[in-house]
């Protein structure tokens, strides 16, 4: 309503002032008084003419110059104007609805001189994508005359959604062997083993057979034990990301994605384990075409979990069969998380902690004491920063 009432304005200021002149040229005559009514005239009726000027029917189309993009990348978008009617516009300003993450990277608005042409367009660049999903959703077009006493403009909703996948190294993978109880690093080779040999017991945990129960043991600890079977061992590998709250939840982003396309690309099945304000889990798989559904959950998730990390790991892992590799991501290792990797590691559920930090020396004396425990228990944990990423399996890390 505010826009109809300026345009209304907007028209009745140049009316109005053609009648003024007219008047005065009518009533004073002379030489001068028609001069400026005669001067003024060609202006007045450009400027009605953009007030009937059906600007509603012109043709917008946005175009990508590609259609993937990674973070850091710069994205260069054409928009190009089909105006349905020839009119001699002294300028046009073009303006994008640029999605919230992309807003402050730079100026919105670009100034075109078509002059005598119907077609033309305006190429702008956005650099340094950040990762996500984002949507551009409409394109303004505005106009106005030679003295800026009229402008028209229309909104047109052109919609277009980009992904921009996470960045990515290139990572060089091997298979991560487990520590022993000594700390020491046992063999990477695959052991291929019996699950009908039992090699000794355990604490009964829930999803445990009741065949598996060893009675003696149970009778002479006065709880429930069962057998513990040497399992078949596989290269199958699940990832679990930590979601909680963190400034290096990015960094985070990046070794994941560049962890899981090393290990598809050797041929190993991969899954994923993302749990924040939704649930995300991916079955260990390989093959492009789940890189590609990896790396679009990875786009498009956040640190947005208002869980522990721990208690995430409690949930998630116990699903999980005993003859995957489990990876956890995070940035962060407290108290809370280490005693369930520990208790884990009691249950033959060993894993890999990968410790995302932005310099080595950032570290809490918590936190390495943490480390030195888990690997007691036979954790294998990985300190490793940005720029290690690449060798982080060969000893990138600390």
């Amino acid at each position: 309503m505010k826009k109809q009432i300026q345009f209304v304005c907007q028209v009745g200021t140049v009316i109005g002032l053609l009648g003024v002149l007219f008047s005065y040229a009518m009533f004073q005559g002379g030489f001068v008084s028609w001069f400026l009514f005669y001067s003024f005239l060609p202006f007045g009726l450009y400027s009605l003419a953009i007030v009937i000027y059906p600007l509603r029917l012109t043709q917008v189309e946005r175009i990508f110059a590609s259609h993937v993009y990674h973070a850091g990348d710069t994205l260069v978008v054409t928009v190009q104007i089909q105006v349905p009617i020839f009119f001699p516009f002294i300028y046009m300003v073009v303006e994008e609805k640029w999605p919230p993450l992309l807003q402050q990277k730079q100026r919105n608005q670009a100034v075109l001189l078509p002059f005598w042409r119907k077609t033309y367009s305006c190429t702008y660049e956005i650099c340094d994508l950040p990762r996500g999903e984002h949507t551009f959703s409409a394109i303004r077009v505005k106009m106005t005359d030679w003295l800026g006493l009229v402008s028209k403009e229309a909104s047109f909703p052109v919609e277009d959604t980009i992904v921009i996948y996470p960045r990515y190294v290139a990572m060089k993978y091997r298979k991560i062997g487990q520590q022993l109880d000594e700390g020491g690093v046992g063999s990477p080779i695959l052991l291929h083993r019996d699950m009908a040999m039992a090699v000794g017991v355990r604490e009964y945990v829930q999803g445990d057979r009741f065949s598996w129960i060893h009675w003696k043991a149970s009778a002479r600890k006065n709880e429930l034990m069962t057998k513990d079977f040497e399992e078949r061992k596989s290269d199958d590998i699940i990832v679990v990301l930590d979601r909680t709250p963190t400034p290096l939840f990015e960094e985070m982003v990046t070794f994941t994605a560049s962890f899981v396309r090393a290990a598809i690309k050797k041929g190993v099945q991969t899954g994923l384990i993302s749990v924040g304000s939704d649930r995300s889990v991916f079955p260990a798989r390989n093959g492009e075409a789940h890189v590609q559904q990896l790396f679009y959950h990875l786009a498009k998730t956040s640190c947005d979990s208002v869980q522990p990390f721990a208690r995430i790991i409690q949930q998630e892992i116990t699903q999980c069969p005993l003859s995957i590799s489990v990876n956890y991501v995070t940035s962060r290792l407290t108290k809370e998380t280490a005693t369930v990797l520990c208790d884990l590691a009691a249950k033959n559920r060993r894993g890999t902690v990968f410790l995302i930090k932005q310099e080595q020396h950032d570290m809490t004396n918590e936190e390495r004491e943490m480390v030195e425990q888990l690997r007691k228990k036979g954790v294998v944990t990985i300190i490793t920063t940005p720029k290690q990423f690449a060798n982080a399996l060969f000893g990138g890390g600390e």
